[in-house]
């Protein structure tokens, strides 16, 4: 799936934001090691990131954001997502937000190497190779003073929400949610018998992750119908996960695939509701 052009959430989150003491934070540019295994030989790399973090020493709750990918329409792979809304919307809750881009992204170094395709061994390759990336992420998150280990949520748009699912679903004991933003790998043009090629890896996921999960998805997306999106959030109950699935009507003439970035209005309630839930709002 593409992230859409525009990175900044709009909306009534922003416009609250933009009022705070945080308006116009960027954020902190910061630099991921990562050790990049090739076939012969592995070299040391660095991943771009983006960090927002509250004043103070912490440990602080903490997000990781991770990114969308590929797939029609696609944007410049050397574009840097930072949807700064989100990050101040967080940090006034006292959390703090990582965004890292995955390898041949952004300024991130090493090869991009999740090509759209709708082989199951290559969607299985494209996602273990961006799972490589969110482990060099997380481990640099564990080698934060400033972190509070127990308190760590993965989220993410487009293939970043199914990529959360899938990490989450490697450490199901490590990380406190998952918020699951239009997640899915390819879209229902890799549909086999009617059935959409992400399934198995909600299945797997939903049999395996065990901690709340929070799916929010808008009606009409220009990627999956509105009955593969009802497939995602039902294989991965019915696999044991336990989930809240929320499915929002945007508009006329609107993608769903929208929802993150332009529709923070529509569930910014729900994910406050959501990080008191997991106690994440530590707020005094």
């Amino acid at each position: 799936m593409t992230d859409i052009k525009n990175v900044f959430i709009v909306g009534a989150v922003c416009l609250t934001i933009a009022n705070s003491a945080l308006a116009n934070n960027v954020g902190q540019s910061v630099q991921i090691p990562m050790k990049d295994e090739g076939l012969l030989w592995s070299s040391n790399i660095n991943l771009e990131a983006t960090l927002y973090k509250p004043v103070g020493k912490g440990p602080f709750p903490t997000v990781i954001f991770n990114h969308g990918s590929t797939g029609p329409n696609v944007i410049p792979e050397d574009h840097t997502i930072n949807p700064w809304g989100f990050g101040e919307y967080l940090v006034n809750k006292n959390i703090a937000l990582l965004i890292p881009m995955r390898r041949g992204r952004g300024q991130s170094e090493g090869s991009y190497k999740e090509r759209y395709t709708c082989d199951p061994k290559g969607i299985e390759e494209g996602l273990d190779y961006a799972m490589q990336s969110l482990d060099a992420s997380y481990d640099y998150l564990l080698n934060q003073p400033w972190v509070d280990k127990e308190k760590v949520l993965l989220t993410g748009n487009s293939r970043g929400g199914i990529l959360s699912l899938a990490y989450a679903s490697e450490h199901p004991d490590a990380f406190s949610g998952v918020i699951n933003f239009s997640g899915g790998w390819v879209d229902d043009s890799c549909n086999n018998n009617n059935t959409s090629m992400n399934i198995p890896i909600f299945e797997n996921a939903g049999s395996t992750f065990k901690a709340p999960a929070l799916f929010i998805y808008g009606r009409s997306d220009s990627y999956y119908s509105d009955t593969t999106i009802e497939s995602f959030a039902r294989s991965y109950e019915q696999s044991g996960g336990n989930v809240d699935f929320k499915f929002y009507q945007l508009g006329k003439n609107v993608s769903g695939h929208d929802v993150f970035y332009k529709y923070g209005h529509l569930w910014s309630y729900v994910v406050d509701q959501y990080l008191i839930d997991i106690q994440f709002d530590v707020r005094p």
